[in-house]
């Protein structure tokens, strides 16, 4: 009888720390993993919140995998899709700044009226 298979009265055999030991590194990595699946999580419910971030986009497309890239021509579809996404957003930014542009000029227009208007004896604010 081997001294890992002799009984001991109060003792703990080796392969009862081996056991232990194995026990002990798959609750590490259990704990590891639910440390990652809870950071997971927390982006994912603070996505939707975030602003969009155009470098975040690109990233995601450039990291899609190249079996992808290359079916029947879905990476230029990607691509094409990416840069019609882009276009919309610039569009829409120029289309925010005219507009923001026209509020300024109208808002420059009626202080000129208010002002023409105290001028000739109009009525004045309170």
């Amino acid at each position: 009888m081997s001294e890992d298979e002799r009984p001991r009265r109060f003792g703990r055999r080796r392969a009862d720390f081996d056991a232990l030991e194995v026990a002990g590194e798959s609750l590490g990595a259990l704990r590891a993993e639910l440390t990652l699946l809870r950071e997971e999580n927390a982006r994912l419910k603070t996505a939707p919140h975030q602003a969009p971030d155009i470098a975040a986009l690109l990233g995601r497309a450039r990291t899609l995998p190249g079996a992808l890239m290359d079916d029947a021509g879905l990476g230029d579809e990607i691509t094409r899709v990416l840069v019609e996404g882009l276009v919309v957003r610039e569009s829409l930014l120029e289309i925010c700044q005219e507009i923001e542009r026209a509020m300024v000029s109208f808002e420059a227009r009626l202080k000129a009226l208010d002002s023409t208007v105290n001028l000739h004896g109009g009525r004045t604010r309170a």
